[in-house]
């Protein structure tokens, strides 16, 4: 293999594919990423065998080939030289690198022993809005489990209903579900994917562009594909049972509240600092026209404000997880917030006020 291309392509192309790689794998050549050169250029891959990210570079290829190597390294070499074009050339086991003045050999391990990635020309494809990307991994993703004692709640389930697109995440104290108006998929695309492939396709994408992404399905392999901006993921599809969260959500409620996103998060941030001390447990009372929010911890002391609110309902009482409110509030951007409750130990639905398809369910703490 021998190929030139440029420092800045390699260098974001290695940072790109750099976040999936396994630091702590089985297999010591999950550690490395794959360079391969092709007749269109030079190509980046790595995986942790549950997600894999493949990224074109570009680069002006002399001859073709392709080795694996440690990836940490590689990224650290080439982000701290200068030099405006990088040459490769692989001898055997051995990588060596020229930028400028500067050059390294690097030993890596054969590409045969990578994992080999599906080519999305293999399955059914859809397209799928960025934007709606952007809002399931900000609105529902954060939602899902970071333990793996249950492998299905770290993903998020995609999954059609009456002609619309549910996304549900749930860690079983929380859920987040949003409908989408959706024509992009059909009962047979249901699934679910880990909730990091969303959040990594998301990443991927930044917040600029308002094309399609492309997702291909690979039934045989039990894998979906995203492919956008000549970066495609890899990932695998999750399987189990994902709880019934329609079962879960009420559909009647005793109290609804209107309040102001701004003053509920300062009141958060105020209670946390006694509620850390305590589980994180922060309660909330309305009480006519006040919406309480109130901490307290025997080390430390309490904590109490009060914020005017709009009211349909009775008076009442709720105590959450803190932590869980705020990152409710950090995900959604409206200015008002509604909070629908029945009884403390009954769970309380979290929403926008201007945006009925999505809802946050947070389970009550006992006081």
């Amino acid at each position: 293999m021998k190929a030139t291309l440029l420092r800045t392509n390699l260098n974001q192309g290695l940072s790109t594919v750099g976040r999936v790689v396994a630091t702590r794998g089985q297999l010591p050549v999950l550690a490395n990423v794959l360079v391969e050169a092709t007749k269109q250029g030079v190509v980046l891959s790595a995986t942790n065998l549950e997600i894999g990210l493949r990224m074109q570079v570009g680069g002006k290829v002399i001859e073709e080939g392709a080795i694996t190597i440690p990836a940490k390294n590689l990224g650290e070499f080439v982000n701290a030289t200068d030099a405006e074009s990088v040459d490769i050339v692989v001898e055997g086991d051995k990588l060596k690198i020229k930028a400028g003045k500067s050059g390294a050999v690097f030993t890596g391990i054969s590409a045969s022993e990578f994992p080999s990635f599906a080519k999305a020309t293999q399955g059914q494809v859809v397209k799928i809005k960025k934007e709606t990307i952007r809002e399931i991994a900000r609105e529902i993703a954060f939602a899902a489990a970071a333990d793996e004692s249950r492998p299905v709640l770290t993903g998020v389930r995609f999954s059609v209903s009456d002609d619309q697109l549910v996304v549900v995440a749930t860690d079983g104290f929380r859920l987040s579900r949003k409908v989408i108006a959706s024509n992009a998929f059909n009962a047979s695309n249901s699934l679910i994917l880990p909730a990091r492939t969303i959040q990594e396709l998301a990443r991927v994408m930044g917040d600029s562009g308002d094309g399609e992404v492309e997702m291909a399905t690979i039934t045989e392999n039990n894998q979906v594909i995203f492919a956008c901006d000549g970066v495609e993921i890899v990932s695998r599809v999750l399987e189990g049972n994902f709880p019934d969260v329609d079962k879960i959500i009420p559909n009647q409620f005793k109290t609804e509240v209107i309040i102001d996103r701004g003053e509920l998060e300062r009141s958060l941030r105020q209670a946390g600092i006694f509620a850390r001390e305590n589980s994180n447990i922060v309660k909330f009372v309305v009480h006519g026209s006040q919406f309480i929010v109130k901490a307290q911890a025997s080390q430390i002391g309490e904590n109490e404000s009060e914020i005017e609110i709009e009211k349909e309902g009775e008076d009442g009482e709720i105590a959450f997880n803190y932590r869980f409110v705020l990152d409710f509030l950090a995900s959604v951007a409206g200015e008002r917030i509604v909070l629908k409750i029945n009884d403390s130990l009954s769970p309380g639905v979290w929403m926008e006020e201007k945006n009925k398809n999505l809802i946050h369910l947070i389970m009550p703490v006992r006081t």
